[in-house]
């Protein structure tokens, strides 16, 4: 009898996304990515799956099945997020010029989605579902698409999934409500092969978050949900850090405090020391600075005398720096956190998080070890799906899989 269902996951580096899947029960046949030190953590993280680090456009849907070992129809979901670069407003607009300029060779001015030359990626995706033929599709993107041009992206992505034989629905979900310490809006699309005739499900949240108050605002029918996870439920148990060093991406450390939150015992699972625990290096001035910072302030609260001797521009930076609150959720972690950390000064040490703080608040937990530099670390935590609104999709989606007959 059938006990697991499976996935392949593109795009999968670090494997967030794969990391809720399988904590819903699903099993990863394999995970394909281009981004190399992405693709060692999720090598790591993930030893049973086959890992491919490979240009997406270079490899076709047969050898791909040859190197997983499985034929079309086989797999019960693909999962991913492709880059979709095309998708800005001046992407598109910059497009439409270069078509009507003659140097793209497109049939109109006004490109559909999947024909925009920068989404090459999302056309790829689109290739792979139709040459594997899952039972249901789960991509997840940023959530702007549903508000660009009154929707029209995501009307074009669901005729494109509909013009490979699926039946598809857009959804943003924000990841404070699913557990996640974080605020973080992505949308998500659930696609359905048609021959199956079942409906789409999504998950309901199971934690609130109103007006920047965990728990205030309760509405009567929202009562039985939990209160949003808070950046100290999330990280206020792990020691002192590692003090930054060139080159150093991860000494082990022993945890010294007991968890003190549900969050905390969760994440610690079964680990046995705390990984990627290590600050970045930051100067004297720097350190003054965040002490006399209050939680929550931005880079237009500090005294005018400090931000001129930094030189930064006040109409640019506004969110130069700014300090975590510890009783509220963190606001998004991004992927830009590899190149500027202060945006996320830790709440109580005068320094920037570690890419293990930045991975508590993404839902990571202590077992999942980032590989690379410090650098392809944080760029990992930030590009992620965060694994816990992963696994709130992923039990939906396995809903949805024991409703096929």
């Amino acid at each position: 009898m059938r006990t697991l269902y499976t996935f392949v996951d593109f795009f999968g580096a670090p494997g967030g996304l794969s990391l809720g899947f399988e904590m819903a029960g699903f099993k990863g046949i394999g995970a394909l990515d281009i981004f190399e030190a992405g693709m060692e953590t999720y090598a790591f993280n993930f030893p049973e799956s086959k890992v491919i680090v490979e240009d997406i456009k270079k490899i076709s849907v047969n050898d791909l099945k040859k190197e997983l070992g499985i034929t079309s129809h086989e797999i019960d979901v693909v999962i991913g997020g492709p880059p979709c670069q095309g998708f800005s407003t001046i992407g598109r607009v910059k497009i439409a010029s270069l078509a009507r300029n003659g140097t793209w060779k497109l049939n109109n001015h006004h490109p559909r989605f999947i024909d925009d030359p920068r989404n090459e990626l999302y056309k790829e995706f689109v290739r792979m579902v139709d040459g594997l033929k899952p039972k249901i599709v789960v991509m997840e993107n940023v959530p702007g698409m549903m508000s660009y041009r009154n929707g029209e992206i995501v009307r074009e992505i669901i005729e494109d999934f509909d013009s490979v034989g699926y039946i598809a629905q857009a959804r943003i979900l924000n990841a404070v409500e699913y557990g996640v310490p974080q605020v973080r809006k992505r949308i998500f699309f659930i696609a359905v092969r048609k021959d199956l005739k079942i409906p789409i499900l999504w998950p309901k949240p199971t934690h609130t978050y109103f007006n920047g108050m965990p728990s205030a605002g309760l509405l009567f029918e929202e009562k039985k949900l939990k209160p949003a996870v808070t950046v100290w439920e999330a990280i206020g148990d792990l020691p002192s850090p590692v003090l930054g060093r060139p080159k150093i991406a991860d000494v082990p450390l022993n945890y010294d405090k007991e968890a003190f939150s549900e969050y905390q015992k969760w994440a610690r699972q079964d680990s046995k020391a705390v990984h990627n625990h290590v600050t970045r290096q930051h100067n004297e001035r720097d350190i003054k600075v965040f002490s006399l910072m209050k939680e929550g302030d931005k880079w237009k609260d500090l005294p005018e005398e400090i931000r001129k001797s930094y030189g930064y521009r006040d109409d640019i930076f506004n969110d130069k720096f700014k300090k975590l609150k510890r009783n509220e959720p963190s606001w998004t972690v991004v992927a830009h956190l590899y190149k500027d950390g202060y945006m996320y000064i830790h709440p109580v040490e005068p320094r920037s998080i570690t890419v293990r703080e930045a991975a508590r608040l993404q839902s990571f937990p202590d077992t999942f070890i980032f590989k690379g530099s410090r650098t392809d670390q944080f760029k990992q935590v930030g590009n992620a799906v965060p694994p816990l609104l992963a696994k709130a999709v992923a039990l939906s989606v396995k809903k949805m899989l024991e409703n096929i007959k």
